[in-house]
């Protein structure tokens, strides 16, 4: 029987807990964590395009700063601004499918506090917000993938629903803060303006088509990957679980059981299917024929 159904309740249920919760105090701890994974991806993505990172920060208030300075080719820019919502949604993705696939969680998420800690370390301040963060989620996820494969398995589904969630919600809200969010950077690059020239109140028609044209098109890649991530782990793991089924069945079938075709088989030709021993004629099982 298919555990889909299952699976997919946990996830709609988490879903619409984190959304009853959103401004509850207790979630902003995990938004701030979820906002220091989209500075990373700007910053991994900086890295594998040949830039240079100089820093990650977050501001406290949902907000978050990577300094960085992309490769001198010109689609560089694009891809490390896009990075930060389509890089959370495919984090997101990633640990939904090993939560739900069950296999290697522990070590999924052992490793992925260690990459926490490690960039924490490495590209954040001592003593400011970002390493805090990222240093105390990271030791923590690291000590919940030491506990067992059960409650790994349970982080992983919690963590990347939260992290999917997040990056399609917070690109709702990106026309109250054009100038500051990703969406109206990029915007405003690709009509050849810096949101500096430019107060709130004299953004351009152009400009503010392009903000909501590009976050439009994120939220759908965004989605897009989510789904296909979770139908693929669901659909990778029902396969799995029907294939060890019936591995299962041939194992115990095999080679005492018969099934009835074939113990009837053996009979009419004289042979037990119990033991393989050679029934004599006169030897009879059962009732005894009846005289005509």
């Amino acid at each position: 029987m298919s555990d889909k159904p299952l699976k997919f309740a946990i996830f709609l249920s988490l879903v619409l807990s984190l959304i009853a919760f959103w401004d509850h105090q207790v979630t902003s701890y995990l938004k701030e964590f979820v906002v220091l994974i989209h500075e990373i991806c700007h910053a991994t993505a900086a890295l594998f395009t040949g830039g240079v990172v100089k820093g990650i920060a977050l501001h406290g208030n949902e907000g978050g700063e990577t300094i960085a300075t992309p490769a001198s080719f010109r689609g560089s820019f694009i891809l490390v601004v896009s990075a930060g919502y389509v890089g959370c949604s495919l984090v997101g993705g990633l640990l939904l499918r090993a939560g739900f696939s069950g296999r290697h969680a522990r070590q999924t998420l052992i490793l992925f506090g260690l990459f926490l800690i490690s960039v924490s370390v490495l590209y954040s301040k001592l003593g400011e917000l970002a390493y805090f963060t990222g240093i105390l989620w990271g030791v923590g996820i690291l000590v919940v993938g030491m506990l067992g494969e059960s409650i790994s398995i349970l982080s992983l589904v919690f963590l990347g629903t939260s992290i999917s969630l997040y990056s399609i919600y917070d690109l709702s809200d990106f026309a109250d803060k054009l100038s500051d969010s990703d969406a109206g950077i990029l915007a405003f690059w690709m009509a050849g303006l810096s949101p500096e020239d430019l107060s709130s109140e004299d953004v351009p028609k152009a400009v503010l088509f392009l903000g909501y044209l590009i976050a439009s098109l994120w939220s759908l890649l965004s989605i897009g990957i989510i789904i296909h991530f979770l139908r693929s782990s669901l659909h990778e793991h029902t396969i799995e679980v029907t294939e060890d089924n019936a591995k299962l069945a041939d194992w115990e079938r095999f080679p005492g059981d018969l099934s009835p075709e074939a113990k009837v088989w053996l009979e009419k030709r004289g042979v037990d299917p119990e033991s393989g021993i050679v029934i004599p004629p006169d030897t009879f099982f059962g009732m005894p024929p009846k005289d005509n």
